[in-house]
């Protein structure tokens, strides 16, 4: 069956009037007859230019195109016009953008039915042109604000990351003396930019094996009040060059110098529940290496089968190493005394050390994030200013996103109406990309390695209270801990508390900070304090699942689990089941019956599901005659479909969880 999409109808808002067209070769006509009423270029925002440009492409002749990945366009520049990308800008759904700032007008979901056959030919009826028209208006509104924020379109910044690197870049912009610091933060070459991106681990996300694949009743979830503000706030951070130090790590001093540590690790074997080194991150001297079991359990023939005994030794916990014979990697000094917890290591080799004097990030900046944090924690929930408690936890959310942007991109080149391949960086792009941070210093205003000990940090007090839980943990990610008998550990994650308290109060003697601005209060300054970092307890399930990372299910005990149903005269089960599964969207949750069906082999149907698949058809689209006679001749198209998702575990996991799942049920065994 061929492939292919047609557009039916485009509109443009001009201020809060919008225009229609069926034909996508009126557009550009459509533009040419508005810019002869203005002298300047125009800028026209898409929400979701990534999807639109590959129609464009049929009618246009873009000049310019700038992009960070393929097929997704910032911006490009045809026919005098700028278009942008207000999905960049936002990072919203045009659902949630109208909702979560209540403009003056939202999306019509559920108005128009996506599973209509339409062509330009396809009359519309009133409920289609309504939900056409709110599309435009709520963009209207919207933009609005940004215009009213910035004093023009053309000022308004192309990323969500980029409106809270404007103050930043304003905080420093008159210190020079700041610029040459983290100019000098920079890496100087390729080797020293590829040790810092071998360090930078980010947030851990794990199952505990211990506890996968099965149900559990009252599950507890703890998580950490904006983690990683608080680590920016609190800890320390590399203010130095890193320079090579001695590798005998008795001498290190983490609470002075940063460190970036290259080991070999020699006869690796976990030696609790708790995996922490992830295969991603390691560069095994052999990668032939395979998994060391005598029998794996094949899920496709539902049987035990032999694996050759010749092979080395390499077994994986859904990608964390369990037993190795050898392994590289290279760490941060926080993940030294991690590793050592979790594993029984025959012998560790220190290939090379460097180090870096620590210290706190600038006061500026923490102030910056307190004031932030502040904003967000008072206004939540209070209607009157939701657009500064919308930017305050916007921002708050990409400070550390602006720390990790990578520095050594490769170039995204569109010409001739094609996507260029991506090619690795050569060795004089890198050189010239390293010299030119060393040359316009004043467009440096973070460092890559604050961000690294950002979720270093992180990772750190993470993993200290997984593995106080130990084997009560079920999952962990990022900046929470889900558990067993959770009432037990309440005490622990005061006393965490105390400790988090205690840096922060070193912090603000540091540098004359009151403290109590890290601890603001609910409900415009009048409620209960929140205090930044603190351990909060955020619910009870009354029965969870775990299948892997980003992969679970839960029902809250804080819902009622039946009420009684007056027609029927009796009590009826409540449907409250929550699942989180990546890439599938949470209303996919409506398809399960029970937590028992969230299980290995659990297909969510298309329909259901909500997941879409898009096809990209470069000159290959479906040029047909549809049923209602209109002739299909655009070449350029994205076929969206339904696409379903099937939730799995790998041989391999299946068999070191020693869980079996088929239509019996659920079966164990031991593996030796």
């Amino acid at each position: 069956m061929p492939c292919g999409a047609v557009v039916y109808i485009w509109m443009i808002g001009i201020d809060d009037d919008v225009i229609y067209g069926r034909e996508l070769r009126e557009l550009p006509e459509c533009i040419k007859l508005i810019r002869e009423h203005v002298s300047d270029d125009i800028i026209i925002y898409v929400h979701n230019l990534a999807y639109d440009f590959q129609f464009f492409r049929n009618v246009f002749d873009f000049t310019d195109v700038f992009a960070r990945t393929q097929r997704k366009p910032m911006y490009a520049r045809a026919a005098g016009c700028e278009f942008r990308c207000s999905y960049m800008l936002t990072r919203l759904s045009l659902d949630s953008w109208g909702k979560q700032l209540n403009l003056e007008a939202k999306k019509q979901t559920g108005l128009l039915d996506y599973h209509v056959l339409r062509s330009p030919k396809s009359k519309l009826s009133e409920d289609d042109l309504i939900y056409c028209e709110a599309d435009i208006k709520t963009m209207y509104y919207g933009l609005r604000r940004y215009k009213m924020k910035y004093g023009s379109v053309k000022d308004i910044v192309l990323t969500q990351t980029g409106e809270v690197r404007k103050p930043v870049k304003q905080m420093f912009s008159k210190n020079n003396g700041y610029h040459f610091k983290i100019t000098h933060l920079q890496p100087f070459d390729f080797e020293e930019y590829k040790r810092m991106k071998a360090s930078f681990w980010g947030g851990d996300t794990h199952t505990n094996r211990r506890n996968a694949c099965k149900k559990h009743k009252h599950v507890g979830s703890f998580d950490k009040t904006s983690d990683y503000p608080y680590q920016m706030c609190a800890e320390k951070f590399p203010m130095t060059r890193f320079m090579k130090t001695s590798t005998d790590l008795r001498f290190m001093k983490p609470d002075v110098y940063a460190y970036i540590i290259m080991l070999e690790l020699i006869g690796v074997k976990s030696k609790c529940s708790t995996t922490y080194i992830s295969k991603s991150h390691t560069a095994l001297a052999d990668p032939g290496w395979k998994v060391n079991l005598d029998k794996i359990y094949d899920t496709k023939t539902k049987k035990l089968r032999r694996i050759p005994k010749k092979r080395k030794k390499l077994v994986c916990d859904n990608g964390r190493i369990i037993d190795c014979e050898k392994v590289v990697l290279t760490i941060t000094e926080q993940d030294l005394d991690i590793i050592k917890r979790c594993y029984d290591i025959k012998e560790l080799k220190v290939i090379a050390v460097w180090r870096s004097r620590k210290d706190y990030l600038p006061k500026c900046y923490i102030e910056f994030i307190l004031d932030l944090y502040e904003k967000k924690t008072q206004l939540k929930g209070e209607k009157d200013f939701l657009d500064l408690y919308m930017q305050s936890k916007q921002f708050l959310n990409s400070l550390f996103g602006m720390m990790v942007t990578d520095i050594l991109m490769p170039d995204i080149g569109f010409k001739d109406n094609t996507w260029l391949e991506v090619a690795d960086l050569t060795d004089k792009q890198i050189d010239d990309k390293l010299e030119e941070l060393q040359k316009k210093f004043f467009k440096n205003d973070l460092a890559y390695q604050w961000g690294i000990w950002v979720t270093a940090y992180a990772r750190r007090e993470l993993l200290e209270a997984v593995l106080h839980v130990a084997d009560d943990e079920c999952y962990h990610d990022t900046d929470s801990v889900k558990m067993l008998h959770y009432w037990k550990y309440f005490d622990y994650f005061k006393e965490k508390d105390a400790e988090m308290d205690a840096k922060l109060k070193a912090m603000c003697d540091y540098y004359d900070i009151d403290f109590e601005r890290t601890r603001p209060r609910k409900d415009n300054g009048k409620g209960e304090a929140v205090p930044l970092g603190h351990w909060d307890f955020e619910a009870v399930y009354r029965e969870a699942k775990f299948e892997g990372a980003k992969k679970y299910c839960y029902n809250l005990a804080s819902a009622p689990y039946e009420c009684y149903d007056k027609k029927k005269k009796k009590f009826v089960h409540m449907h409250n089941i929550h699942i989180t599964v990546a890439g599938v969207p949470k209303a996919a949750a409506s398809q399960l019956r029970s937590i028992n069906e969230f299980k290995d082999g659990l297909e969510f149907d298309r329909e259901t599901c909500g997941k879409k698949l898009l096809i990209y058809l470069d000159g290959n689209n479906a040029c047909i005659t549809l049923p209602d006679g209109y002739e299909v001749k655009d070449k350029y198209a994205v076929c969206m479909r339904n696409n379903g998702y099937t939730l799995g575990i790998t041989d391999e996991y299946a068999t070191v969880i020693g869980v079996i799942n088929d239509a019996k049920g659920i079966i164990r065994f031991n593996v030796a």
